[in-house]
């Protein structure tokens, strides 16, 4: 089934990004049939799984609409029903309420009924419990907190746009999950059709239509929540590749964890757990060079562009977590691996994007570290003219060097071929002069 959103608001870009959503479809869809066809994913495997993810998953859903309940005192609240101290007593209301959401989710995902408005006024009921306007659409306007895009104003807008939104779902059944996951998601956002819990109803939803294809429940954390309010905003505007991306990415989360969960269900390897518990001081040692890496090129770039009156704006993503580092390590990719963005105009010039993420050394930097330690680099990356992925490698448009990678307190870069070596100050100094030089060639000044 070919990747296809005719029908809705939305556009996947070219060809060519409908084709990498169609690859990213299939590579998740071929691991799961791998684990279920295996027999891996025993009875007790799966209640260990989704018994560890429960909570966590009501703590971080509930985390984006700004609940400060860890997931240790949400487990307290769903399983005890009392109050936690030290909180809004709104946020274990809302931990309770969600928790019987997802509960009428796993029986609602047993029917082979596609997800129509019937289905999401009982989720949106069921979070709100026996606050106004729960399981009913609103017949007022409103306007969605820091964002350009207004929802429709009247009850009769709203239920012409939830009945577009029920009959693309009804007549597309057989379109991949991921994918109609994501578009029922995004314009249930879009319509906006509820007085209140609209972004906890969009996810559970893009769960149930995970767990109805036999999926595991994905989990967009607190830590998401920029990326995942810029990719709602990208689909207010039409484009779903962005949001799409980001729903692939927790699913690839949601595999690993379930296959760990198998091979822990096969028994324990003590050897493992010290290679992790090992790698967990390096991480640090990465992370804090990442992060050093990032605040300088920000003091660079003021320096160098202060006198222009430059747009400069910098944003740093999720560090690495210890289970991406070990893959890495490994020399396995990891998907959607951000570490932080860079976007920098001058009125009058073309702006200039670069992203950095991690990944695994190649040549020459893989040779030139044959005798240190596994480590992940620094890639770069700029925007896709073709839509999806949104980024494609930078290569010789790459600032400072084409890799990077941590090795003591020196920065090893590949640059014009060559592996040079650098002070932490130096990279970044470089990589602010490629980028300026790319923003103002030397040659319009």
């Amino acid at each position: 089934m070919l990747a296809d959103v005719s029908g809705t608001p939305y556009y996947l870009g070219t060809g060519a990004g409908a084709a990498a959503i169609q690859e990213t479809i299939r590579e998740l869809t071929e691991r799961i049939e791998l684990l279920r066809g295996q027999g891996k994913l025993s009875e007790p495997t799966l209640l260990e799984y989704y018994g560890e993810k429960r909570f966590e998953q009501i703590a971080e859903s509930n985390a984006l609409e700004g609940s400060t309940l860890s997931v240790g005192e949400t487990e307290l609240a769903v399983l005890k029903g009392i109050t936690i101290a030290g909180h809004d007593p709104a946020y274990t209301r809302d931990a309770q309420t969600l928790a019987i959401a997802l509960d009428e989710l796993t029986l609602l995902a047993k029917s082979k009924e596609p997800t129509d408005i019937a289905q999401a006024q009982r989720l949106q009921g069921l979070i709100l419990g026996d606050r106004p306007g729960a399981g009913i659409f609103r017949k007022n306007e409103v306007r969605i907190r820091g964002s350009q895009h207004k929802p429709p104003r009247t009850w009769r807008e709203v239920m012409d746009q939830m009945e577009q939104w029920e009959r693309w779902s009804r007549n597309n059944i057989a379109t991949p999950c991921l994918l109609r996951a994501s578009v029922l998601h995004a314009w249930l956002e879009h319509i906006h059709p509820f007085i209140d819990g609209n972004g906890r109803t969009g996810r559970a939803i893009t769960n149930l239509e995970l767990v109805r294809a036999g999926c595991p429940p994905i989990i967009i954390r607190r830590k998401d929540r920029d990326r995942y309010l810029d990719a709602l905003s990208s689909a207010d505007g039409g484009e779903l590749a962005p949001f799409v991306d980001l729903v692939a990415a927790r699913m690839a989360d949601a595999l690993r964890d379930l296959e760990r969960a198998a091979q822990r269900g096969q028994g324990y390897d003590l050897q493992e757990e010290r290679f992790r518990r090992a790698q967990a001081s390096r991480l640090a040692v990465w992370n804090a060079g990442v992060h050093l890496l990032f605040e300088s090129i920000r003091a660079n770039l003021n320096e160098r562009l202060g006198d222009l009156n430059a747009e400069i704006e910098m944003r740093e993503y999720d560090q690495l977590a210890v289970d991406d580092f070990v893959d890495l390590c490994r020399g396995t990719p990891i998907k959607n691996s951000w570490a932080f963005v860079i976007r920098c105009r001058v009125r009058g010039m073309p702006s200039v994007e670069r992203l950095a993420w991690s990944g695994v050394p190649v040549e020459p930097l893989h040779t030139h570290l044959k005798n240190e330690a596994a480590r992940p680099v620094l890639f770069w990356s700029i925007p896709n003219p073709n839509g999806y992925p949104p980024w494609k490698r930078a290569g010789a448009d790459s600032p400072g060097g084409e890799q990077m990678t941590i090795v003591h307190d020196r920065w090893l870069v590949v640059r014009a071929g060559r592996v040079v070596e650098y002070a932490p100050g130096e990279l970044a100094s470089r990589i602010a002069e490629d980028i300026s030089e790319k923003l103002i060639p030397p040659s319009t000044l």
